[in-house]
C-alpha cells in the first residue's frame, strides 16, 4: 500500500469529492484540488486514473509519498 497525491486544476466541490470516495479532496487554492489517499497496488492507481480520464478531468501532477 502506498500513499498518493493527485493534483487537479479545479476548485474543490462536493461533486468532485463524491466522485472519489476513497480519496480525501482538499482545496489547496482557488482552482486546485488535491486528492490524497492510500492505494493498495498499481491496479488500483490505474483504475483511479482511468476514472479521472473518463470524467474528462485533467491532471496536473501525480505523486507517490515516500
Amino acid at each position: 500500500m502506498k500513499r498518493y497525491e493527485i493534483r487537479l486544476p479545479y476548485a474543490r466541490s462536493e461533486l468532485l469529492a463524491a466522485a472519489f470516495p476513497e480519496m480525501t479532496a482538499v482545496e489547496i487554492g482557488p482552482t486546485t484540488t488535491l486528492l490524497t489517499g492510500v492505494l493498495h497496488d498499481q491496479a488500483e492507481l490505474h483504475g483511479l486514473l482511468h476514472r479521472i480520464a473518463d470524467l474528462g478531468l485533467e491532471i496536473i501532477e501525480v505523486r507517490q509519498d515516500a
